[in-house]
Formats: structure tokens, C-alpha cells, sequence
């Protein structure tokens, strides 16, 4: 009775110890955190398209499948314009048939006036026969050649119409093409009058109204993408080097506790800011370190949600604690952080 009483106050320290050491080492078998928070791919939402808004088909914090509308641009005039270019389109193509006629005609012309060029050639050369024979008068064979001469003139006058109108149908090809590339490029602006969900996801931040004028760029509100989950765990330097990307995680929400979920490893942050500037100066600034221990830097790591469950809505930016399924070292760690003094 003597002796527990004696030797009771070291008993029930050292029952304290290897409690508070069980704990710890329970913790630190593997890479652990509470450093960590839920996050999606987000995009902010503007219009493609200048004009005010007519309709808002949402709600703000409202889930939305991929397509759905999420609000209307006032849209006529962008109709308009690709009505206008649709007759300036028709306007071109019968001006092209038109010219296509023409050069057919000019073709047609060449044949005549060739015709022509054969018929009188054989009469002057026949003609300067006979004349030499004194069969005819020389009259009759000026008359001939200045008949040959019209010819070939008019034979060369409707080649040159004729390159000219081969010119003018390539132009309007040309202008054809243009003006149905202005127009397709019309249809897409028409189209992105209604702005609709690229992905699943929610409607986050949204305080517009309909009759607000906005243009490109204008952020309107907020998209979080909720096809794929992740969570970024910062995790102590001294724990980066058995981290890879494929490493198994294992996580819990503050959000839902007791609910384990399960994650991978994507990616590592090559880098993380110190560096600090003076405001006034512009010279190198160093920080005031914690004056006992030289605290170990802490590096994002970014983890993808394999099971996420759709009837549990997980919320942006929500606390997390992540496990990895790898050793820790921790007596290691722990006697490397222990004699790091500065």
C-alpha cells in the first residue's frame, strides 16, 4: 500500500506520457494534417456579348446541369446584323451568277469573232490572189483586210473582257466567303446572347438584376465547376519528400463528421512565397521568425476527391483534415523538429 502510494504520482505521469505519446504517435504514423480546405475548378461568368439583360433564369447558390440557361442578353440587334448579312450574302451570289453569265457571253463572243478572223483572213488572202490575177479590184482587198483587222481587234477586245470578268468572279468568291464567315461568326454572337452552364455546378455571388447594361469581361458573378472536388492540404516541408503525385489520401469534413472520404495526390506546389519587400524603400524586408523555434515551411498539396457523394453537397473553401497513406518517419520528425533551435 506503502509503495503505490508512494510511487502513484510517477505511475500516473507515466500513464499521461505514454497516453499523450500513443496519441501523438497515432497521429504522426503517417503524414497528417488539419491545414486543409475543399475546392473546385471556378470561373467567373461574364457575357459574351455587349447589351443590358433581359431574363436571369437563376437563382443564386442554385445547382445547374451542363447547358442549362443562365440568363438572356437583349438580342435584336445581333439578329438584325445576321439578317443584313444574309441578303448581303444573296445580293453577292446574284451578282456572281450575273458575272458568271457575262464571261460565259464574252466566251462566246471570242468564238464569233474567231470565226470571223478565219472567214476574212481566207477572203483577203484569196482576195490579194485575185487581185494579182486582175480577178478582182484592190478596193475589195482593202476591204477584206480591214475586215480581218475588225475581226482580230474584237477577238482581243472580248479576251480581255472576258479575263476581266474571270477577275471580278474571283473577287466575288472572295467577298462570298468573306461575308459568309461574318456571318457565322454573327450566328455565334446571336447564340451567346443566352449564356448557359459550361459544366455542372452552382451559381455562387450572383447579385445582378435584369436591365443592367454590361459588355465583355464584366464579371457577373460566380461558377463553381462541382464535376470534380479537390482539397488542398499544406503540408510541413519535412514531409514533401515521400509525396508524389498518385499517393493515396484518406479525408475528413468538418461539414460531415464521421464520414471518410477518399483522395489522390495530383500535384505538388513547386513553390511558395517569402519574400518580402519594404513599401517605401523597395529593399529586401525579412520577416520576424518565431524567436524559439524556426517553424518548418508549409507546401500545398493538391488532392482529387475519388468518391465524392452527390447526395452531400460539399461547400467551397469548407475545413478539412487529410491522411496520406504513406509512412511518416515520425520519430524522425520529431527529433528533427525538437533540436531545431534558432
Amino acid at each position: 500500500m506503502n509503495f503505490i502510494r508512494k510511487y502513484l504520482p510517477l505511475t500516473v505521469l507515466l500513464i499521461i506520457l505514454l497516453c499523450w505519446a500513443g496519441y501523438w504517435l497515432f497521429w504522426h504514423i503517417r503524414p497528417f494534417t488539419g491545414n486543409a480546405f475543399i475546392f473546385a475548378n471556378t470561373r467567373p461568368v461574364s457575357p459574351w456579348t455587349a447589351g443590358y439583360i433581359t431574363r436571369i433564369l437563376v437563382k443564386n447558390n442554385q445547382f445547374v446541369a451542363r447547358g442549362t440557361p443562365l440568363f438572356t442578353i437583349f438580342s435584336p440587334p445581333y439578329l438584325l446584323k445576321a439578317e443584313e448579312l444574309k441578303h448581303e450574302l444573296e445580293s453577292l451570289c446574284a451578282q456572281l451568277k450575273s458575272c458568271e453569265a457575262n464571261r460565259v457571253r464574252a466566251l462566246e463572243e471570242i468564238k464569233t469573232f474567231r470565226a470571223d478572223v478565219e472567214k476574212f483572213r481566207f477572203l483577203y488572202s484569196r482576195g490579194e490572189k485575185m487581185f494579182k490575177a486582175a480577178a478582182v479590184s484592190e478596193d475589195y482587198v482593202i476591204d477584206q483586210r480591214r475586215n480581218l483587222e475588225v475581226a482580230l481587234a474584237g477577238m482581243a477586245a472580248a479576251g480581255h473582257k472576258a479575263e476581266a470578268l474571270a477577275h471580278d468572279c474571283t473577287s466575288l468568291q472572295a467577298q462570298i466567303k468573306k461575308t459568309e464567315a461574318a456571318l457565322k461568326l454573327q450566328q455565334i454572337w446571336c447564340r451567346q446572347t443566352t449564356v448557359t452552364a459550361l459544366s455542372d455546378g452552382y451559381v455562387v455571388n450572383m447579385t445582378i438584376s435584369p436591365g443592367g447594361y454590361y459588355k465583355p469581361g464584366d464579371i457577373l458573378f460566380a461558377f463553381i465547376d462541382s464535376s470534380e472536388w479537390y482539397v488542398q492540404a499544406n503540408f510541413k516541408e519535412s514531409e514533401l519528400s515521400e509525396i508524389v503525385p498518385g499517393t493515396r489520401a484518406r479525408i475528413w469534413l468538418r461539414q460531415y463528421p464521421g464520414r471518410e472520404y477518399h483522395g489522390e495526390v495530383c500535384s505538388i506546389n513547386w513553390g511558395t512565397e517569402r519574400r518580402l519587400t519594404a513599401p517605401h524603400t523597395g529593399v529586401a524586408e525579412v520577416k520576424k521568425e518565431n524567436e524559439w523555434f524556426m517553424l518548418p515551411q508549409r507546401y500545398p498539396v493538391q488532392i482529387r476527391i475519388l468518391d465524392p457523394d452527390k447526395d452531400l453537397h460539399l461547400h467551397f473553401g469548407g475545413s478539412a483534415y487529410v491522411e496520406l497513406e504513406i509512412p511518416a518517419h515520425p520519430f524522425r520528425q520529431f527529433f528533427w523538429e525538437l533540436f531545431l533551435w534558432q
